[in-house]
């Protein structure tokens, strides 16, 4: 269950459905999980339209989210591009029963598709894109999803600034609500026996998909060196992906046996949190990184490359916790700074946990996307017109 989401109903209730790509563990995952529930108890009719199949058990802890609160999900079986007209007529056929006022569609097979099937039942399409994605071959089918939408919503002004510069979408339907986050209910549990880090342990964790986006080539080239400038620290690395071979052979290396621990997926990350001493992210590019907001609502110091969202994230600390892009030495210089000295470690945590109090908590930001749809329904109840 999402804590803090939810306050008392408003007197009109809409039929809202959320499509995304799929339903596993992550960042937008979440972000589309939370509004489900909150709407939901602000009494609005909530479906959720997954276009793949259903996460494995591994991965279907947000499915299990909503299957407590009774909202109604539907996987399409998506899972090879040829099976894309069949989703789009599923997708349309769930239109016709029961359709929606707004649709909310995240991430960019979902948007493609919802802006292919929905305009034509007049419903308010909104479209939800997370990252600043460097394929020039998709900035063709970004704008022309984009003129088909009422509105597209960035998580950051950083990824608004891309998609207006450099994917030349017209500013006028880009709207900016970023991510946030429940800071109540801090889980501190962690499975000891599927592990094999010490207890007492000084960690430096990196969490996410082991992809070249998140910068996983660097962490593997740096970091015997980073591990011999911190010689107590260990680093702990949960996720998967394509590049988990490289921090396994980072791992055997003789210097380092029994100071990198890949864990895979877990379901515990916010525990491993409040554990470690430090965050890191060496991105390439990013949107709003729900790492960094999930660590800095546990008081935890973040080194990361300044990628889209992460200034906007740390806000005055940005200096302290991020470099440039690219700026590798200059990230991992940073980290073994701020592994050496526990009173900068501190001072940043706790200016992290303020910020996250003030400017991310999560009903502030879900309850921005449902004031935009009310302020786009004119008549309760029906499809609506443009």
């Amino acid at each position: 269950m999402v804590g803090g989401i939810g306050d008392a109903p408003p007197s009109k209730s809409m039929r809202i459905d959320l499509v995304i790509t799929e339903l596993d563990t992550g960042g937008a995952e979440k972000c589309c999980t939370d509004l489900a529930l909150f709407l939901a108890r602000q009494g609005h009719r909530v479906r959720v339209n997954a276009l793949g199949p259903p996460p494995p058990s591994s991965k279907d802890t947000l499915l299990r989210m909503l299957e407590a609160e009774k909202i109604e999900t539907h996987f399409l079986g998506g899972d090879r591009w040829w099976k894309f007209p069949n989703v789009a007529a599923q997708l349309k056929r769930l239109m016709r029963i029961d359709q929606p006022d707004v649709v909310q569609a995240f991430l960019w097979h979902a948007n493609v598709l919802s802006a292919w099937v929905v305009p034509p039942f007049r419903i308010r399409l909104f479209l939800g894109i997370r990252v600043s994605e460097p394929r020039k071959s998709r900035f063709v089918l970004d704008r022309w999803a984009t003129s088909r939408s009422n509105k597209t919503i960035c998580v950051s002004q950083g990824v608004a600034d891309w998609c207006t510069k450099t994917e030349r979408m017209d500013p006028r339907k880009i709207l900016v609500i970023p991510n946030g986050i429940a800071t109540d209910g801090v889980a501190t549990s962690i499975d000891r026996d599927s592990h094999q880090v010490p207890d007492g342990a000084r960690i430096l964790l990196f969490v996410g998909r082991l992809e070249f986006q998140k910068g996983i080539d660097i962490l593997s080239q740096y970091g015997e060196e980073l591990l011999s400038r911190l010689p107590d620290h260990h680093l702990v690395v949960i996720g998967d992906g394509s590049m988990r071979p490289h921090l396994e052979t980072l791992a055997h290396r003789p210097s380092l046996i029994g100071r990198v621990h890949c864990l895979g997926q877990r379901r515990d990350v916010q525990a491993w949190m409040v554990r470690s001493e430090l965050l890191l992210l060496p991105t390439r590019y990013e949107g709003m990184p729900n790492v960094v907001l999930e660590a800095m609502s546990v008081g935890l110091p973040v080194v990361a490359t300044r990628a889209e969202g992460v200034a906007e994230l740390l806000g005055e600390q940005a200096s302290s916790q991020s470099v440039p892009k690219d700026a590798w030495k200059e990230l991992f210089d940073r980290v073994v700074a701020l592994g050496r000295s526990s009173e900068e470690r501190t001072v940043a945590g706790q200016a992290n946990r303020e910020r996250v109090s003030s400017e991310f908590a999560l009903n502030k930001q879900l309850s921005k996307y449902e004031s935009l749809y009310l302020s786009c329904v004119d008549d309760f109840g029906k499809p609506m017109h443009k």
